[in-house]
């Protein structure tokens, strides 16, 4: 009955509703088990299926099994597998890991996770929740040209926009992470004091920060006003830096021939493949004769870049983020590089990243 009142009230607020279903599921808990429902999220839009995610752990003396109920209704006992390490001696952890079918689940939809000790109802931990909601005949997602508004949408505290762009908000890994980066740039692409440098896809700056230190001026240019919004405050006390915000085709507002550097990290993922040609293209135009070129992705061929290839594979495809995260091959990037006009050009296989970085020929 709780189910079916909070999926139709659509006027209650979102937090009070979570809150009630916090409070509900607190309520005569079994302490000893522990859990949590990492995926999906609070709140999960979908067409046909839901992934399910996350990990329990128990007494070994207590048997658990995991349920998933929607719309108040047990639609499937997930399977349990035993996780490695990471527990005490007398603790068994498992993980869960399924795909719900939810051609049958009305519009809206609590999903609930329970783990219950086997052979006692009463003994059970509810692992989290999510308000599922449907994609109606119709619906569409932003185009992936326009999708700088997707990218305000998640950046619009500094912490939020820090963890959207490196998975982390912690100031210290953060800034590591953008430091690392910026001397693995300097160093393949021979970043030079007097260098006009142009990040493609910049953020928050993560990358500029420390880059622009090292060359004699630095552009960061983003899709997303609140990224750049947020790069501004970080990178205020450069005088060397400016932003140019980008209408997600081109690099209208970078001059031919102005840069000597221009590099896009961490964004080939984001984008389509006629995208990552038209961006190289692009980057050939404004780099002067002579000018390199850094840009990387995730190598499908490599055994994490196939993971996340069939993670995202299996998304409810209607449901599949805007933003979500695509690969490459060392093949296409090569022949992206080379038919928009650049030579020299190599390739550096990592076990994640493929890196190509390449030169725009000094006569052109």
């Amino acid at each position: 009955m709780l189910d079916r009142l909070l999926a139709r009230r659509r006027d209650l607020p979102f937090r009070v509703s979570w809150r009630l279903r916090r409070w509900l599921a607190d309520r005569g808990a079994d302490g000893r088990i522990q859990g949590v429902l990492e995926r999906p999220d609070r709140r999960q839009r979908f067409s046909r299926t839901v992934d399910v995610r996350g990990w329990v752990s128990a007494p070994r003396d207590v048997a658990v099994s995991v349920d998933a109920w929607i719309g108040g209704r047990r639609v499937r006992r997930l399977t349990l597998t035993p996780a490695a390490g990471g527990a005490a001696p007398d603790t068994l952890r498992a993980t869960f890991d399924d795909v719900l079918p939810l051609a049958a689940v009305p519009r809206r939809a609590w999903l609930r996770v329970i783990a219950t000790a086997d052979g006692d109802p009463t003994s059970r931990r509810v692992l989290g929740v999510a308000l599922l909601a449907r994609i109606r005949p119709g619906d569409r997602q932003p185009a992936r040209a326009a999708y700088g508004r997707v990218w305000d949408e998640v950046s619009g505290t500094l912490s939020d926009a820090q963890f959207s762009v490196a998975g982390t908000a912690d100031p210290d890994a953060f800034a590591a992470s953008g430091r690392s980066t910026a001397e693995d740039i300097a160093r393949e692409a021979s970043v030079g004091p007097e260098d006009t440098v142009l990040e493609i896809g910049c953020g928050v700056g993560r990358v500029g920060d420390s880059l622009s230190q090292r060359c004699g001026r630095w552009i960061g240019a983003d899709v997303s006003r609140e990224m750049l919004r947020h790069a501004r405050t970080a990178l205020a006390a450069r005088p060397n830096v400016s932003f140019v915000h980008l209408n997600g085709i081109d690099l209208e507002g970078v001059d031919d021939h102005s840069v000597d550097v221009a590099y896009c990290s961490g964004v080939f993922m984001h984008l389509d493949e006629w995208e990552r040609y038209r961006y190289l293209t692009e980057a050939f135009r404004v780099l002067k004769p002579g000018g390199r070129v850094y840009v990387d992705n995730i190598d499908l061929v490599s055994p994490e870049g196939w993971r996340i290839f069939l993670e995202t594979a299996r998304v409810d495809p209607l449901a599949r983020p805007t933003n979500v995260s695509k690969t490459s091959t060392s093949a296409e990037l090569q022949w992206f590089a080379t038919q928009a006009g650049f030579t020299d050009i190599r390739l550096r296989p990592g076990t994640l990243w493929i890196t190509v970085i390449a030169r725009k020929p000094a006569t052109s």
